[in-house]
């Protein structure tokens, strides 16, 4: 990346005391950890409808056919429509933006399974998203979004910023060199990755590149990019991760002396029962494969698909751990 990358982030989760009951919902992971790759955009979505520190809460409402947002005990107060308005205005904002962390449950902000409720005060059966951040998604159903609550989850977080920095390399990478020779190369790279993700959509896409050069330019990198973020999205199960790595093997299998193979081998065996995490057999081969210095292995994305994926502590323990030389 030639530059820091922005995010999108509910202003609580930052430490800004704009909640409600004038708190804040501050994520240590977003501003210790991921400030260090990432600049952010916060917005309070109620604040800036003009909503006061502390105020009456609110919650998502079924009317109807309809979901609205209201004041938790007088349904006469609704901000549907300003939330709603709020969001088409920020729309040309977000255009920079390369992905975006929402805060969780929230009647404006929350991206998955927001409680709605009856007008009686009961919750009812089908949960929705916050209304601010679902005009949001709709804008820009291709950009990675995410709640901060989930990146607890070590697969959710690894797929969220994934995602973020495909995102970003698309738009330094090839939308702003629009020729098909960038969008073999940046497919390229993201073979392997694709592959564990989605046998399918991998091949698909493939097909989709090999038009570069006789189909309008414009028309395809959009077809071929909506389909991309949706096979990243796909979430990778343990053989496929070991099915990619035998193939990734074969490419150093003459280089390799007996020990190593099998030092390699009896950790993707590991794994795949599920022994030891996916980054254990993952940093000893991207050790072999710098190496032997296979270029084209270097440069995919499977292997470091955003900084410090493999960082030098990790690499130093597994190094004490394992033998590697």
């Amino acid at each position: 990346m030639s530059k820091k990358i922005t995010l999108g982030i509910s202003s609580c989760l930052l430490g800004k005391s704009v909640r409600f009951n004038g708190s804040h919902k501050r994520s240590a992971y977003c501003v210790e950890e991921l400030s260090e790759w990432f600049d952010y955009k916060p917005v309070c979505p109620e604040v800036e409808i003009g909503m006061g520190i502390p105020r009456e809460p609110i919650r998502l409402v079924q009317q109807g056919e309809d979901i609205r947002v209201k004041n938790v005990t007088d349904h006469s107060k609704d901000f549907t429509d300003d939330l709603v308005a709020l969001a088409t205005e920020k729309v040309k904002d977000f255009s920079e933006l390369d992905g975006f962390i929402f805060m969780q449950k929230s009647p404006s902000c929350g991206l998955f399974g927001v409680k709605v409720y009856n007008e009686n005060g009961m919750p009812g059966p089908d949960p929705d998203q916050g209304a601010f951040a679902k005009k949001i998604q709709q804008a820009y159903p291709l950009m990675p979004m995410e709640e901060a609550g989930r990146l607890n989850d070590a697969v959710l977080r690894e797929n969220f910023l994934t995602r973020v920095f495909a995102h970003a390399e698309w738009k330094e990478e090839v939308l702003s060199h629009p020729l098909p020779k960038s969008l073999v190369a940046f497919h390229t790279k993201y073979k392997y990755l694709l592959q564990v993700r989605s046998e399918k959509h991998y091949r698909e896409l493939g097909q989709l590149v090999a038009k570069a050069g006789s189909e309008p330019f414009d028309e395809l990198s959009q077809e071929y990019f909506t389909l991309f973020m949706f096979a990243l999205s796909q979430r990778a199960v343990a053989n496929d991760h070991v099915n990619v790595m035998h193939h990734m093997i074969g490419f150093i299998k003459n280089e390799l002396d007996h020990a190593s193979k099998h030092s390699i081998l009896n950790l993707i065996d590991l794994y795949q029962k599920g022994d030891v995490e996916l980054l254990v057999p993952l940093t000893l081969l991207k050790h072999y494969i710098e190496k032997y210095n296979v270029t084209y292995l270097i440069n995919q994305k499977y292997l470091s698909p955003f900084p410090q994926s493999f960082d030098q502590y990790n690499q130093a323990q597994f190094k004490n751990k394992y033998f590697i030389s």
